[in-house]
């Protein structure tokens, strides 16, 4: 079993691998390479804002002629929250080279952060200034999937030369807008078919996963299966709010309703990962208190989300580093319980350890960048859906190794409990059923016709073991009990029910009068071990047994028939319910 886990983990690992590979592939070759195969392809071009506080009384068209107001060197995130505006500068002649075909105009396409209002002002080249306002619910209306909104820039002639951003309430926590640009439909539309693509195959990917999973649970119910379930869907209620789809089938929901979700949902992800993580590894492969701070890290992030989203304005960009410091825990507490259940020797967390490796790299470059100690929105765009797929893929593979070792588990214990109950139900000494086990089979026969019992002695069996010694007298009852084994031909049930007393039971054809007969032949004529010959004495009745009540009757009547044999001179069959014959003829029955 070792070495079957130790190949899954070297082949989950070189896979993982490859995956990597290509999804750096995905962000490098594939790009360049679509601009390769069309040189004339038009580029989009991206735009960096400078930034100024709201003053009352502030206007566009003054602000628009006072560029030296805007501060372009400060971070975004470092003005905090409040209410800005943003200036953008529009590159020479970039509306007449991304016309396109016809009277295309370009687009300024941009992701919007939480706010509560954005109003966009436009300056073309002749000074003419178009002004657009937005409300919570309009920039929903107008967000695509990949969560771009695109506006127009009107017509190549005259170009649009400046971009004037008014942004109120904005919590300023990941910026005030997001990957500004400028693109022509063509690009525009493209980003959004390759945002389609990507959250297509995860949403695809992760219903499938959740109903084979779904319904593996409701075979096995294993506590994680139905755990790692519910992360699948936080997973894709995450990406369904944070991809846009939401927002493209509720436009009237308000754009910070979604943003609310994504908070929500993504603490479910990590809440239930971290539980997922606790359910998988075997029972006492990871310390209790470890697992209630596990699960209490969870709680703390589902309650920081929770605060995002009623927070009073002021303390919404608390609350929200609280939400990201929460997930600060995750790296600490999965390394914690890895090299712990490892030291502990368990087999699970060798596969799981590879299933959460990419997922913990990513949170880690997630953390940085919400805490602004980098900025890069190529590598955090797509980071997420990449460490979710992988993630949800190989704890799927994970899975199916411990159910592998779940089912080893439970086979070895059937298998022991059937030891366990045979040898519990037979006799050490002959081999045969003891006492016990024949009445419950008996019972459970519930035989519809009348049954045979034959309970068989070896007659003065005491002189043997004082003459011969207690040794010899075990050999002498095995091979008794291997001429009943014989006689009964696998037909009859044979039990060993006391010290030399047997029992052999089943229907009148099975066990006929012949059947006695030729027991006391064999075991009159077979010379045992050390040289001993012995007779035995048989008591036979007849009867229904369908009941304890009728098994005690049955019993006590062949007892009193074998009573019957022994006060008669032993050696000798007697039946309970027939007149006697001469024991001496082996060919007669003696009767009751």
């Amino acid at each position: 079993m070792r070495n079957w886990g130790n190949r899954l983990i070297k082949r989950l690992a070189a896979r993982l691998a490859v995956l990597l590979v290509l999804v750096m592939l995905h962000g490098t070759i594939l790009p360049g390479a679509a601009a390769f195969a069309d040189p004339g392809a038009p580029r989009a071009i991206d735009l960096t804002g400078c930034i100024t506080p709201q003053r009352p009384g502030d206007d566009p068209a003054r602000l628009f002629a006072d560029p030296a107001r805007f501060d372009c060197r400060k971070s975004e995130h470092a003005w905090g929250a409040g209410d800005y505006w943003m200036r953008l500068s529009i590159p020479a002649a970039a509306g007449a080279a991304m016309a396109g075909d016809g009277d295309q105009a370009p687009i300024f396409r941009f992701v919007p952060q939480w706010q509560r209002m954005l109003a966009f002002h436009t300056r073309d080249a002749d000074g003419r200034i178009v002004s657009q306002w937005f409300d919570d619910t309009d920039l929903s209306r107008l967000t695509g999937i990949g969560e771009g909104i695109g506006i127009s820039l009107g017509g190549p002639e005259p170009p649009v030369t400046d971009v004037l951003i008014r942004i109120d309430g904005a919590l300023n926590a990941y910026g005030l807008i997001t990957d500004p640009q400028v693109l022509d439909a063509k690009g525009l539309h493209g980003e959004e078919l390759v945002a389609t693509a990507v959250f297509a195959a995860f949403a695809g990917l992760g219903i499938g996963l959740f109903c084979y999973n779904f319904v593996l649970w409701l075979t096995i119910r294993e506590r994680f299966q139905l755990t790692y379930c519910l992360s699948l869907l936080a997973m894709l209620a995450y990406v369904w709010a944070s991809s846009g789809t939401m927002a493209v089938q509720f436009p009237d929901t308000p754009h910070t309703t979604r943003l609310a979700t994504c908070y929500l949902m993504l603490a479910f992800v990590g809440a239930l990962s971290l539980q997922f993580f606790t359910d998988f590894i075997e029972k006492g492969k990871i310390p209790r208190r470890l697992r209630a701070i596990a699960r209490n890290a969870g709680f703390a992030s589902i309650v920081a989300a929770l605060a995002v989203i009623v927070a009073p304005p002021e303390w919404r960009p608390l609350a929200d580093r609280a939400y990201v410091a929460t997930f600060m825990l995750l790296p600490p507490l999965g390394a914690a319980m890895t090299v712990i259940a490892w030291r502990r020797g368990s087999t699970a967390i060798r596969v799981l350890a590879i299933a959460w490796l990419v997922p913990i790299v990513v949170t880690m470059v997630r953390i940085a960048s919400a805490f602004h100690i980098f900025d890069s929105d190529m590598v955090v765009r797509y980071s997420l859906i990449v460490a979710m797929t992988i993630e949800s893929l190989l704890s799927s593979l994970a899975m199916s190794f411990r159910i592998k070792l779940i089912a080893a588990e439970r086979d070895r214990a059937l298998a022991d409990e059937r030891a366990a109950r045979e040898l519990a139900n037979v006799d050490s000494l002959t081999g045969l059923l003891n006492r016990r086990a024949l009445l419950e089979q008996v019972v459970e026969w519930s035989s519809p016709e009348s049954l045979r019992l034959l309970l068989v002695d070896i007659d003065r069996f005491k002189l043997i073991n004082d003459g011969h010694g207690h040794l010899v007298g075990d050999e002498v009852l095995r091979e008794v009990a291997e001429v009943l084994a014989m006689r009964a031909d696998l037909r009859a049930s044979v039990a060993r029910i006391g010290g030399e007393e047997f029992a052999l039971i089943g229907t009148a054809e099975e066990l006929s009068e012949a059947v006695a007969l030729g027991i006391l032949a064999d075991i009159r004529s077979r010379t045992m071990t050390d040289g001993v010959r012995v007779t035995v004495s048989i008591g036979m009745a007849a009867g229904m047994v369908r009941s304890d009540d009728e098994w005690r009757e049955l019993y006590r009547r062949a007892d009193a028939a074998l009573y019957r044999a022994k006060s008669e001179g032993r050696n000798r069959a007697v039946d309970a319910g027939q007149s006697g014959r001469s024991q001496q003829d082996p060919g007669s029955l003696a009767v009751a």
